[in-house]
This record gives C-alpha cells, structure tokens and sequence, in this order.
C-alpha cells in the first residue's frame, strides 16, 4: 500500500467528519427508537392483553358455567312439576352465547401469546443483526474521526510551514513535479483570516454609495444555494432591495472571492464581498442594483447571518461555512464568466 495521499482539500476531511459525526447521533437516535417501540409493543402484550384476555376467559368460563347449571336446573325443575323434560330454550340460547364468547376469549388469549413469541424471536434476531453498526457506532466511527483529527492537524501544520525560498536558476533546472506541486488553498483562504478581512462598521458609514457594482462581481460564480441537501429553503433572512451591501473595489477579476454576512441591521445587509488580491477602496450597492448587474448572486444572499462562503476560481470549487466555521458543503462551480 502506498504511503503517500494527495489530498486537495483539508475541508473536505473537516465535512467528512462532521458526516461521520451526523451518521452517528442519527444512526444512534435510531437504534433506540426502535429498542423503545419493541419494548413497548412487548410490554402492552405481556402487560395489558395478556392479563386482559386471561380474565375474559375466565369470566366467560364461569358465565358458561353459570349458563349450564341454569339449562340443568330448568330441565330438573320442569320435570319435577310436569313430569316432562323442558326444552329450556332460552337457558339454551344463554348457554350458547356464552360457550361462543368462551371460545373468542380463548382464541385472543392464545393468539396474543402467539404474538409475544413471535417478537421476542424477532428481537433476538434483530439484536444480533445491528451488532455491527453498534460496534461502528461505539468504538469504528470514534476512532476514525480521531484518526481524522490527526491528520487534519497535521495537515493544517504541514499548510502553516512557509516554503524556503528557492533560487531562479535551480528551479529552471530542477523537476517540475517538484518545484511545481498542485496548488494548494492559500493560508488565507481560511474562515478566521476571511472574517479577519471584513471591514470595519467606519467602512461602511464612509464608503460611498453607486448604482452600479463593480464590474469584477459579474463573473462570480456562486454555488447553487437555492435549497440546502435537504431540498429545504434557505433559512436565512432575504435582504430588502433597498438594503446595502459592501463590496471591494479590486483590480481584475480575483481567483479568490469571499462573501461573508454580519448582523446587519439600520438598512444593511450585512454582505461583504471581497477578493484575494489588492483592495482599492471600498463601494456600497444596494441590493436591487447588485442583483440586476450579478443576478447570479442572488442565490447566496438569503443565507443567515454569520454564514461565508468562499470560491476560490483555481480550485473550481466554492465551499459554505456557517456562523462557527464548520463546511456545510463544498462544490464544484463554472470559472467562466457569469454574465
């Protein structure tokens, strides 16, 4: 086995262990509630229906009992007075009536039994087939989301170590595999640093307001946030057409865009939109002009307060963090112009 990975995104290890996480709080949630539904089914079989179908039978049986003695005394005491048998034909119908509800009591009470035989049977069989998703969900899962601690940690520390400079003419001369790796996120990428960059409230009161945006906010490409895995709506609070929106005034059009929501409030939106490249000022919009010059951007700014997301053009991917850094997801996005 080799002992070398290639790993693209240490987000993505941070999303997969929080679906590790996820898998088993639902996978355990779950499991008890299943334990708890065949408890109480057996509990209301041996507690409530078998104790009540047991004194059905024995009331049925004593009213049988009770029919009979009365067709028997009817019968003795006819012939006593007229010297011929009665036909006693409604102690008969009495005695029927109470061997027949005898019977059903009867069938209740065994088939109940019957009933508490089969889950029990079903319970056994049913503990032994989940042992293995309970030995994931207690010891395989825990100790793969340390593993993944580890190696995130790892990996974050190996990002953090500055590369030693190297000179022009050994790196003409050397390897390209070598010299020339797969570009790696950039140390500034990361949600702190991001949020790090959002100006200050002064900003905000001082910048100036334009009608028009940016041209460099036309060729974002934000992720598709129309609905969340779940197919549910964004929860977050749209933004009025007249609330505004800070953005950057950067040269070109950055590889790397961040758009992070603050509280907002007192006609802000909270949205601030910035790049990875030299900022030059700072100009607000309102939100009906940003959305007629990027109609695209629309899709993220229903997102709730505290949310970021990054789209990074060179990795072709834009990932979602919510207000405490965790990745709601990472995709794949288009780095063409989105005019």
């Amino acid at each position: 086995m080799s002992q070398h990975a290639k790993v693209h995104s240490v987000a993505l290890l941070k999303l997969l262990r929080a679906s590790l996480a996820t898998f088993s709080h639902t996978a355990a949630v779950a499991l008890d509630e299943v334990a708890t539904d065949i408890q109480r089914t057996l509990a209301w079989l041996n507690e409530d229906r078998r104790r009540h179908w047991t004194e059905q039978v024995r009331v049925c049986r004593e009213r049988a009992l009770q029919a009979k003695l009365a067709l028997k005394q009817k019968q003795v005491l006819d012939r006593a007075l007229s010297g011929t048998t009665s036909s006693a034909v409604e102690e008969r119908k009495a005695l029927a009536l109470a061997e027949r509800r005898l019977r059903e009591a009867e069938a209740k009470l065994a088939r109940t039994r019957s009933w508490i035989l089969q889950i029990e049977k079903l319970q056994s069989d049913y503990r032994g087939g989940i042992q293995g998703l309970l030995s994931a969900i207690d010891a395989d899962i825990p100790n793969a989301r340390a593993r993944l601690d580890k190696m995130i940690d790892s990996l974050e520390d190996y990002i953090a170590l500055a590369p030693p400079e190297t000179p022009a003419d050994v790196e003409k001369t050397a390897p390209e595999s070598v010299f020339r790796p797969e570009p790696e996120p950039s140390l500034q990428n990361t949600p702190e640093k991001l949020r790090g960059n959002v100006p200050e409230p002064e900003v905000w009161a001082e910048a100036p307001t334009v009608s028009k945006p940016p041209e460099w906010t036309a060729d974002i490409a934000p992720p598709d946030m129309g609905t969340d895995s779940d197919g549910q709506r964004n929860d977050g609070r749209a933004p009025a057409p007249d609330d505004k929106v800070l953005v950057a005034c950067v040269e070109g059009v950055p590889d790397v865009v961040f758009l992070v929501r603050s509280a907002g409030g007192d006609g802000s939106s909270g949205w601030f939109i910035g790049g990875e490249t030299k900022t030059e000022g700072y100009v607000v919009v309102h939100v009906a002009d940003l959305v007629h010059a990027a109609p695209q951007l629309q899709r993220v700014l229903s997102l709730p307060a505290g949310s970021l997301v990054l789209i990074d053009r060179r990795q072709a991917t834009a990932t979602v963090f919510d207000a405490d850094n965790n990745v709601l997801s990472q995709i794949p996005v288009p780095t063409g112009p989105q005019r």
